[in-house]
């Protein structure tokens, strides 16, 4: 019976340092993508039908603290991708329905 004790605390050790560094991962792998947008100057573009923004005069967003920059007469249409970034989530997340 001892054995059988001394047995199953032996193996469940690894097990619990299995599961600890697992979630230390994947908590340090959400917070790769949480950082906020940073300031969106929302005057700067226009809310098109469908979703859409488009550009007015030169502003940059900041999603995830990294500087992209946008020209004038930019359009951008949910679900398209501009270096990487979604860019009319992030309009849509900080200026609403404008």
């Amino acid at each position: 019976m001892i054995y059988l004790d001394k047995l199953f605390r032996i193996m469940l050790a690894p097990a619990a340092m299995l599961i600890a560094g697992a979630s230390a991962q994947l908590a340090m792998a959400q917070g790769v993508n949480s950082l906020p947008d940073g300031p969106v100057a929302c005057g700067a573009f226009q809310r098109s039908g469908y979703g859409s923004w488009t550009v007015l005069r030169p502003a940059a967003v900041y999603p995830n603290g990294v500087a992209v920059n946008l020209m004038p007469g930019e359009t951008f249409v949910p679900n398209q991708l501009f270096d990487g970034y979604e860019i009319t989530a992030i309009l849509d997340r900080n200026c609403g329905n404008l």
